[in-house]
């Protein structure tokens, strides 16, 4: 593939992907919150009554927020009436973050097609010499020599 031909195919990388880059940073920046940082789980409790369903096994359903402070896990209890809520807003929270992974790698991207855009447009400086050229050349080296 001539210099040519990879600079043009360069260019189309670089520009699609410099596409989709702004087009994920404007995905991103549309979001408005607010967002919750953290797991959402729905876990099975026993609630320790002696005659209750849960200790034949029917357990009950407990909706918890996992989150993370100063390093440690914590979770939450999360009210019935609380449920949807704290749900969509961990789900746009960690659909920003995958956004956000996603801007990174498409930076990569572009960087990589201006990359090889730059090695299929630079070339090596090569001067030309003629007869001429060099007579002063050997003169002056010769010159130094002596001195």
């Amino acid at each position: 593939m001539s210099d040519t031909e990879k600079a043009s195919r360069s260019r189309r990388t670089l520009v699609e992907s410099a596409r989709r880059l702004l087009s994920r940073a404007e995905a991103l920046v549309s979001e408005r919150g607010p967002l919750l940082r953290g797991a959402y789980q729905l876990r099975g409790t026993r609630c320790g009554k002696e005659n209750c369903c849960c200790t034949g096994g029917e357990l009950h359903t407990t909706a918890v927020l996992i989150v993370s402070e100063e390093g440690n896990r914590r979770s939450y209890y999360v009210r019935s009436a609380e449920r949807p809520e704290v749900q969509r807003r961990v789900e746009r929270y960690q659909h920003f973050r995958s956004g956000r992974a996603e801007l990174s790698r498409l930076n990569t991207e572009v960087l990589g097609a201006a990359d090889e855009l730059l090695d299929a447009l630079v070339e090596p400086h090569r001067p030309q010499r003629d007869s001429d050229d060099t007579a002063p050349l050997r003169r002056a080296r010769r010159s130094r020599k002596r001195s």
